[in-house]
């Protein structure tokens, strides 16, 4: 038999027990290493590979050696085989989540090295496979994105999608409000079954179900970066929930106020100059009541 060529080759110091593992199972080792602890007595001017075999044959006469059950075998190969498998498929598309919480924010490297700036209370999903070629995100909330020239990058929304090859652009989805800035190359914006291209320095929004166009976009990259929130004729319901998420806090004001539209902005670092950006411009004052909550009057 040939694995006692290997037998003998070990016995010799010719192999190491490793080998030899690839030859014999483990019961059948084992049986050998007995074999050898009760003739390790036996004395001998030298060792004779083909004598010692012999008396290993006479030996595992007496010796049960558990024969390997080769379908048994492969089934159980087979079955580790398809539980690797499953495990790759999974964590190969498994989806990869980001999600900010009030007040925060945070910068996220996709796998091409495109860049997204997550504004706070909001979330991106996307998967790893394939990304080169398919590059898809989801998006609730804010960010901007600036992107690597490759295949066709799109960001999902409920409410529209956005497709780019590589360039830099905001995207905010909120309830039923929908914006799109372009900074930089141009950007593809699909709503209502019709699609919009939008060049760099203008924009795009749904607001009141209407569609309105920006023009002129100020700077390379929206404000929110800058830890400022800025609008243009935007309801005041908006920009107060704006100021919510930015500093994690509740405001209440009369319901009266929500459609008027504001133009300004507010600071992301000072509570008290946020609120009175927010506030003086409508001849309104505010109250702290604890350190969550905010009355506008």
């Amino acid at each position: 038999m040939k694995e006692n060529y290997y037998l003998a080759k070990w016995l010799n110091n010719e192999i190491t027990e490793e080998e030899l593992k690839k030859h014999v199972s483990e019961d059948e080792l084992h049986t050998y290493k007995k074999i050898i602890a009760a003739t390790n007595g036996i004395e001998a001017p030298s060792f004779n590979a083909e004598e010692t075999l012999l008396k290993i044959k006479q030996l595992r006469k007496n010796s049960k050696v558990k024969k390997l059950n080769f379908v048994n075998y492969f089934y159980k190969v087979a079955a580790v085989f398809a539980v690797l498998l499953a495990s790759y498929y999974f964590v190969s598309n498994k989806t990869t989540n980001y999600n900010t919480n009030l007040a925060e924010k945070t910068t996220i490297e996709l796998p091409d090295n495109s860049m997204v700036n997550l504004n706070a209370d909001s979330h991106i999903s996307y998967k790893k496979k394939n990304w080169e070629t398919t590059r898809n995100l989801n998006l609730k909330g804010e960010a901007f994105f600036s992107v690597h020239k490759g295949s066709k990058f799109t960001v999902n929304t409920n409410l529209g999608s956005v497709s780019v090859l590589g360039t830099k652009f905001n995207v905010v989805v909120r309830d039923s409000y929908f914006e799109v800035n372009c900074y930089e190359g141009l950007v593809s914006v699909n709503y209502n079954k019709q699609t919009i291209k939008i060049a760099a320095g203008t924009g795009f929004k749904i607001l009141n179900n209407n569609v309105v166009f920006t023009e002129s976009i100020v700077g390379n990259q929206p404000s929110w970066l800058q830890n400022n929130s800025s609008f243009t004729s935007m309801p005041y319901s908006y920009v107060v929930n704006e100021l919510e998420r930015q500093y994690n806090i509740s405001v209440t004001y009369d319901n009266k106020l929500a459609n008027n539209l504001f133009t300004g902005n507010f600071t992301h670092t000072n509570l008290d100059t946020a609120l009175k950006a927010i506030s003086i411009p409508l001849n309104l004052n505010y109250t702290k009541i604890s350190d969550t909550k905010v009355s506008l009057h």
